[in-house]
């Protein structure tokens, strides 16, 4: 169960980054789960991204499939999922690697100076 919370991410991506980060990538892979689940605990994935559409004037939607939202959104919006997740910031720093890179990967997009991407997986 807790795989399929990581199906928008590639394998080979995720390797890329922990070894860029110098972290295992268990670790990495768990703490991708510990996000995904908790967009879906609270206050869930759909919810979440239909309030970032309504609250931000720019689309933050840069694709959406069955399974997945990529989302393009502003820096503070990540500090919440941040401080929940209560990792090291040097681990944060590795998280985000990973959003944003499998975000350029599939959208092609580019992540702005005061932005963040998030790649979120859809129930």
């Amino acid at each position: 169960m807790t795989e399929d919370l990581l199906v928008p991410f590639d394998d080979d991506l995720l390797a890329t980054v922990a070894g860029r980060h110098d972290l295992d990538e268990a670790t990495l892979r768990d703490m991708l789960t510990s996000h995904q689940q908790q967009v879906r605990d609270n206050p869930g994935v759909e919810d979440i991204v239909y309030e970032w559409r309504s609250q931000f004037h720019e689309q933050p939607v840069l694709q959406r499939t069955d399974d997945t939202y990529y989302l393009r959104l502003r820096a503070h919006v990540w500090d919440e999922f941040a401080d929940a997740l209560d990792i090291a910031e040097t681990d944060l720093h590795a998280v985000l690697d990973a959003h944003e890179e499998q975000c350029r990967r599939e959208t092609g997009a580019g992540i702005g100076e005061d932005e963040r991407a998030m790649v979120l997986s859809r129930p």
